[in-house]
C-alpha cells in the first residue's frame, strides 16, 4: 500500500491526520499554559518516534515514510526539529477562533480520512489505519498527568480526552 493508490488532495488529506488527532486531544480540555505546552512537545516528541517504528500497516509504514522523508529534507534535526513541528502545531492553534472551533475541524477531518479510506482501501487496511490514529489519540491523552497539584494525584487521560478519543472513533466510524 503506498501513495500511488491515492489522488495527490487524497495523501495530503491522509498525511495530516495525525496531527488532527493531536489537535483533538489537545484541545479536549482546559489545562494550565505549562500542561497544554508539555502535552504539545510530548504529541509531537510520540508523532516522530512513530516513524522511527514499523507497523502491521503497509498503509501506515507508507505514511510514515513519507513524513520521515518530509522531516529528512528540513535543515534541522533533532530537537530543534521537535520544537519548530511543536511551535508549528501552537501556530496552527492560535489561528483557531476558540477550542471547539479547533475539535470540530479536527472531527471533519477525520471523517473526510473515513471517507478516503471506505473508497481506497480494504476494510482491514483501512481498520488497521484507524487503530493506529487510535492509538495516537490515547497515546497523547497519557503522555502528561491531567489535573493533581505539583504532580501528586491527577489522572493520566481525563474525562474529556476520554471523550475526545471517544469522536475520534466515531468520526473515523470504528465499530
Amino acid at each position: 500500500m503506498s501513495q500511488q493508490y491515492f489522488t495527490d488532495a487524497e495523501w495530503q488529506v491522509m498525511l495530516q491526520a495525525p496531527m488532527h488527532v493531536i489537535k483533538a486531544v489537545i484541545l479536549a480540555d482546559k489545562t494550565d499554559p505549562v500542561n497544554f505546552l508539555k502535552e504539545a512537545y510530548a504529541a509531537v516528541s510520540l508523532l516522530t518516534e512513530q516513524q522511527q517504528q514499523p507497523t502491521s500497516s503497509d498503509l501506515v509504514n507508507a505514511l510514515m515514510a513519507d513524513m520521515k522523508a518530509a522531516d529528512a529534507q528540513e535543515s534541522i534535526q533533532g530537537e530543534q526539529l521537535l520544537l519548530k513541528k511543536e511551535f508549528q502545531l501552537l501556530g496552527e492553534l492560535q489561528a483557531l477562533k476558540d477550542a471547539g472551533e479547533g475539535r470540530n475541524q479536527a472531527l471533519a477531518h477525520l471523517e473526510q480520512v473515513s471517507s478516503i479510506l471506505a473508497g481506497k482501501v480494504t476494510l482491514n487496511q483501512a481498520d488497521e489505519f484507524r487503530k493506529w490514529l487510535v492509538s495516537l489519540a490515547t497515546s497523547v491523552a497519557n503522555a502528561v498527568k491531567e489535573g493533581g497539584f505539583l504532580g501528586i494525584g491527577g489522572e493520566r487521560t481525563s474525562s474529556d480526552e476520554a471523550a475526545a478519543i471517544k469522536k475520534i472513533e466515531q468520526a473515523l466510524a470504528i465499530k
